[in-house]
């Protein structure tokens, strides 16, 4: 990772992964980039190779810009699937499920 005052570089090679919560055995992960001094975004990569996540209810803003495969969120009962080169846009206060097949995103995050 590479850092200036207020800019932070962050390769895709660097990333960390960690599994999450009900995607462990789907190849399921999210890798956080760091976040800027001062800045209110996290960002980061994220994959699911199939399956459903565990609901959870966001307590940010959150957009998913996806680079392939199929990443869907399921919110209110609707499941709503994006392809690659789409963008998600999800309100704080929502409660969603992510789904996806052999699914690539980056994702955007407010951190207040």
């Amino acid at each position: 990772m590479n850092e200036l005052k207020t800019v932070v570089l962050t390769r895709a090679a660097e990333a960390a992964w960690e599994l999450r919560s009900g995607a462990e055995d789907n190849g399921g992960g999210i890798a956080h980039a760091a976040r800027s001094p001062g800045n209110s975004l996290t960002s980061g990569f994220g994959r699911l190779r199939q399956g459903r996540t565990p609901s959870k209810t966001l307590d940010y803003d959150e957009v998913i810009y996806v680079l392939q495969g199929t990443l869907g969120v399921g919110c209110d009962g609707v499941d709503l699937s994006a392809s690659a080169g789409e963008v998600l846009s999800i309100s704080r206060g929502s409660t969603v499920t992510y789904f996806g097949t052999d699914a690539e995103f980056f994702f955007v995050a407010t951190t207040i």
